[in-house]
């Protein structure tokens, strides 16, 4: 990841979207998990732009964070999204893909389009530049972060194809495999890592699980372990080797969750994992103009604080922009939840 309701409208979102039937009750600990997850993305995705613009130095210990963190923070948003799809199938297959063009599709060529062009405007001041070339391809495989949606849409659809869980978890397992056994590009090692954690999301879905972290003490040693071994070995983040650890990362993170989710930050956590989706298609352009402010004001600030401030400036300019469109009534439109007007219209 690099670099989501998401942040789907689980990243995030498309996980929350079918919530609302009354035969199953929200459950709070999963929105405290994506309030979580979503924190995640945005503090080391600040890290990685300090990274990519050569400034985040040498011999720290966050590199060895990033990693650990990778193996499992966006593998919870593919089960979360997973988990809710049986559920949303019942309203039929029409629906179904209306509401998942609507909520994945549509926010992931939207935003790569966004920015793509503010990037080459930008070209002078960014990391890296996107090429203009081949500007369609977003309509199957979004630029940026954006790769998120892209990869959740597809798995929507097979989802649509066909509900026979048993052939997608045989799929998954046999993709999470060629990924270590064929060299591939980064955009298809996706697809094959992260199927095995949106099927098990829904095989967990169909038992009626209320996803809970009551292994977490051998979910720790194991998620320690893969640590351990995938670093040391410089194991790519997609190998099929780290899934037990992607696993085991997902049962500690939502224990963490449930242990908080009575308490005033978990209420917090779970107020920010319900707008996960659009803090995670819009905290990219504030992170970056903030970096941007740094490196010409505070060249030599530590690296800890700018983290802190460029992720800061991500979370609270993404929750901005997002108050400003449901104001407007503008979440539909522009990719980043459902109107409320739509809402009741569909009630």
């Amino acid at each position: 990841m690099s670099g989501p309701a998401i942040e789907a409208s689980a990243a995030p979102e498309a996980a929350s979207a079918p919530q609302s039937a009354p035969e199953r009750p929200r459950l709070a600990h999963l929105d405290v998990g994506r309030g979580i997850a979503i924190l995640l993305v945005v503090i080391f995705h600040a890290y990685r732009g300090f990274l990519n613009a050569g400034t985040a130095g040498a011999g720290s210990i966050w590199p060895l964070l990033d990693y650990s963190v990778y193996i499992f923070h966006m593998a919870f948003f593919f089960i979360a999204a997973g988990y809710w799809v049986p559920r949303a199938l019942k309203k039929g297959r029409g629906p179904y893909l209306k509401d998942k063009l609507a909520t994945t599709w549509w926010p992931a060529v939207l935003w790569s389009l966004i920015y793509i062009l503010i990037n080459n405007v930008m070209a002078s001041y960014v990391n890296k530049a996107v090429p203009m070339d081949d500007l369609w391809r977003i309509l199957f495989f979004p630029a940026l972060h954006f790769w998120f949606l892209g990869v959740l849409f597809l798995f929507f659809l097979c989802m649509a194809i066909s509900r026979n869980l048993s052939f997608w978890l045989l799929v998954a397992v046999v993709a999470c495999g060629l990924v270590d056994v064929f060299p591939m590009r980064e955009t298809f090692a996706r697809y094959c890592h992260f199927g095995i954690f949106f099927v098990a999301g829904a095989i967990l879905s169909t038992n009626r699980s209320q996803m809970t972290g009551k292994w977490w003490p051998i979910a720790l040693v194991v998620l320690g372990a893969t640590i351990w071994l995938g670093f040391d070995r410089g194991i790519g983040l997609y190998s099929g080797w780290l899934v037990p650890g992607g696993f085991a990362g997902i049962i500690l993170l939502l224990a963490l969750a449930q242990a908080i989710a009575g308490y005033r930050v978990g209420q917090v956590l779970g107020w920010i994992g319900q707008r996960s989706m659009p803090i995670y298609v819009l905290h990219i352009l504030p992170m970056s103009a903030a970096r941007i402010i740094l490196h010409r004001v505070a060249p030599d600030l530590n690296l800890d604080l700018r983290i802190l401030i460029v992720s800061t400036s991500g979370l609270i300019f993404s929750l901005i922009g997002y108050a400003l469109a449901a104001r407007l009534n503008l979440l539909t439109l522009t990719g980043l939840g459902k109107d409320k007007s739509r809402i009741a219209v569909a009630n």
